[in-house]
């Protein structure tokens, strides 16, 4: 299942299920920065719900085929009616799923007639609960895994540059992650200063080793830009 894998790398997580917090006790918790909460990641990363939710929505259609499969329905029959109902359901509630920031995540002007759009309503059927009547009611009450969030940061955000909290007004003028310069050893075996984005992206596209990004980011709300967070 595309999906479920593409979830697993991203997330690193275990079983869907419900967490009001990361408790202390919790092995990943003491990796995390001064004030990271997974609801604020999250908020800053919404694709990490998104994909959460799609996971979701996915295990529950695999229990619905293996039941109906049981019972000698061709759940590819059923799964069709349901996915064509699912994209003629109320504009208003489609139009809410397509520009829901943890949903479709598109802007509002994409989601005018999202019926109308292949690309985007191929992307919010995988929101479609099979056998479900009002699939934006169940969605809005999919469970956070709070602690899958939070261990994505640990092993994967982290390391790459990913911000973790939105800044305060304080932290506008601190260094932007593409002024963050770390050391590494060239060819010749000489120490230098390169910009940690620069090595990122080098790494990317050449069999040169990765370089774990050292510093801790927010993001300006207002333009996107990461800055180092105030220590």
């Amino acid at each position: 299942m595309k999906k479920l894998y593409q979830y697993t790398m991203i997330l690193l997580a275990g079983v869907l299920g419900a967490c009001s917090s990361l408790e202390v006790s919790e092995p990943y918790s003491e990796n995390l920065p001064a004030g990271f909460t997974a609801q604020g990641y999250m908020d800053v990363h919404p694709i990490l719900r998104k994909l959460q939710i799609k996971d979701y929505v996915e295990v529950h259609n695999a229990v619905v085929k293996d039941s109906l499969t049981k019972m000698g329905v061709d759940y590819a029959t059923v799964k069709a009616a349901d996915d064509a109902a699912f994209a003629a359901m109320a504009p208003d509630v489609l139009k809410a799923i397509c520009a829901d920031k943890f949903l479709g995540g598109y802007p509002a002007d994409s989601c005018a007639n999202p019926a109308a759009d292949t690309k985007i309503m191929a992307d919010l059927a995988e929101f479609n609960f099979v056998g479900v009547a009002d699939d934006f009611a169940v969605l809005t009450q999919v469970p956070i895994d709070e602690i899958a969030i939070s261990q994505q940061y640990v092993v994967f955000g982290q390391a790459h540059g990913w911000a973790y909290r939105w800044c305060d007004a304080t932290e506008l003028a601190n260094m932007t992650r593409d002024q963050v310069k770390v050391s590494v050893i060239n060819a010749q075996g000489i120490p230098v200063d390169s910009s940690i984005t620069q090595l990122q992206l080098k790494h990317v596209s050449s069999a040169d080793k990765f370089v774990a990004d050292p510093g801790y980011y927010c993001m300006d709300p207002a333009t996107g830009i990461l800055h180092l967070v105030n220590q």
